[in-house]
């Protein structure tokens, strides 16, 4: 083999380890769609499926995820103000889970925070006039783990074509979910009595 064939193939070895080497996500360590929405609605689970709240106080509530550990979520606790006609519904939370293992369509993840989540939801209902203001979002990102794959999953989700029907909220959360372009039935994701 020739002087320049050994240097070409050396640099091109090279080259190839470098570019593996610096990747900090192996191939395969993502998400699919359907396992991002699974980690989604698994979210929602813990939010919205009475699985269990361990402490509550003031500003905070710990809920007991689906499978093992909790969510912390701190800042505006759903709280409805009336002002005569008016029905006021607003949660902002930051949510940080730990150790959350969540299930959902056949899919277990383990979640963790840093990043978290932020949940923020508002919902206003004028009696006289049947006007209604709704507005909802996903935002942040949490790590994720799926057997022997993990990863970060980042989320910008926006509540839309929101209107009630009977005593919840229809509509979807639109926007990028770990990577994806989706549009989720915001069922589930909502608080479901208004």
């Amino acid at each position: 083999m020739s002087i320049a064939r050994n240097i070409m193939s050396a640099a091109v070895l090279a080259l190839v380890a470098a570019a593996c080497g610096d990747d900090p996500v192996e191939p395969g360590d993502e998400l699919t769609e359907k396992e991002a929405v699974a980690l989604l609605r698994g979210t929602g689970d813990v939010l919205f499926a009475d699985v269990g709240v361990i402490h509550s106080s003031e500003d905070s509530v710990v809920f007991r995820c689906s499978r093992s550990g909790r969510i912390t979520a701190v800042g505006k606790l759903p709280d409805e103000e009336f002002v005569g006609d008016t029905v006021r519904l607003v949660i902002d939370y930051r949510m940080t889970p730990s150790g959350c293992g969540v299930t959902n369509d056949g899919v277990q993840l383990t979640i963790e925070g840093n990043p978290s989540f932020r949940y923020q939801f508002a919902y206003e209902s004028i009696g006289s006039t049947r006007e209604y203001d709704i507005t909802g979002s996903f935002s942040g990102g949490v790590k994720w783990k799926l057997a022997d794959r993990s990863g970060n999953c980042a989320v910008d989700l926006t509540l839309a074509g929101a209107e009630p029907v009977g005593e919840t909220v229809k509509g979807s959360f639109d926007g990028k979910l770990c990577g994806h372009d989706v549009k989720v039935d915001a069922t589930g994701l909502v608080p479901p009595d208004l």
